[in-house]
């Protein structure tokens, strides 16, 4: 599904900061993450991280992140992705139909902070259950 190239795993992550999100997922910190939590979800989520998007972005100076979504919108069908650099940590949602399919991690209490406003750029309503509180 999501495969790295040898060239790209010894570059540092941070060199997607400005690339589609695809490429973010493409990455060896995130390819097995992405196959084991996307179960029963991983076509949509494939299909999904190709989709249009902003480019990988940078918050806090440790979190990667971006999303891609379908022209219908990102509550029709979209993912967000995004890597901790400091914990190699992922999170990761997908939408579809209105809906949350799927959320890594599943509370959105263990979402940092740092991600609202890219979550809020990604889908509003969701970036106001994201973080500690």
């Amino acid at each position: 599904m999501l495969v790295a190239g040898g060239a790209a795993a010894q570059e540092d992550i941070r060199t997607t900061i400005g690339q589609p999100v695809l490429v973010l997922a493409q990455r060896a910190e995130l390819t097995t993450g992405l196959r084991f939590n996307s179960g029963g979800h991983r076509a949509s989520l494939a299909a999904r991280l190709r989709d249009p998007g902003p480019p990988v972005a940078l918050a806090a100076d440790r979190y990667l992140f971006g999303w891609g979504c379908r022209a219908e919108g990102c509550r029709e069908g979209g993912a967000f992705l995004a890597f901790d650099t400091h914990d190699d940590r992922m999170f990761l949602l997908l939408t579809e139909h209105g809906g949350v399919r799927l959320s890594v991690p599943p509370d959105p209490r263990a979402w940092p902070e740092a991600l609202r406003p890219g979550l809020r750029d990604f889908i509003p309503t969701l970036a106001d259950a994201m973080g500690p509180r």
